[in-house]
């Protein structure tokens, strides 16, 4: 039986990185004792090292973002005016 601590040292993860996952609903929560406190077993922690492989296969792309010009702002806010012109109509009143 493992504590969180040394369930993340076993997986080569922090601790804050393992309850995240937790709480993101990546992995299963595990057993707790009589604390409230989780307990880690062999069988955890395998089948979280299946995830973490599953997980980290493929490389994450990042996306570098530009900065928004004021130029660029107003162009979007225009063309975002302009929808809206073309796209608004009166819903008629219903008699009741």
């Amino acid at each position: 039986m493992f504590t969180t601590v040394e369930a993340a040292k076993h997986l080569g993860v922090s601790k804050n990185t393992l309850l995240r996952w937790l709480d993101e609903g990546l992995i299963e929560d595990v057993s707790r004792d009589w604390r409230g406190w989780r307990v880690w077993d062999r069988a955890d922690i395998e089948r979280v090292k299946a995830f973490q492989e599953t997980y980290h296969s493929e490389p994450v792309r990042r996306v570098k973002r530009r900065r928004a010009t004021k130029v660029g702002c107003a162009k979007a806010a225009a063309t975002s005016m302009a929808r809206f012109g073309r796209g608004y109509s009166r819903i008629p009143e219903v008699d009741r």
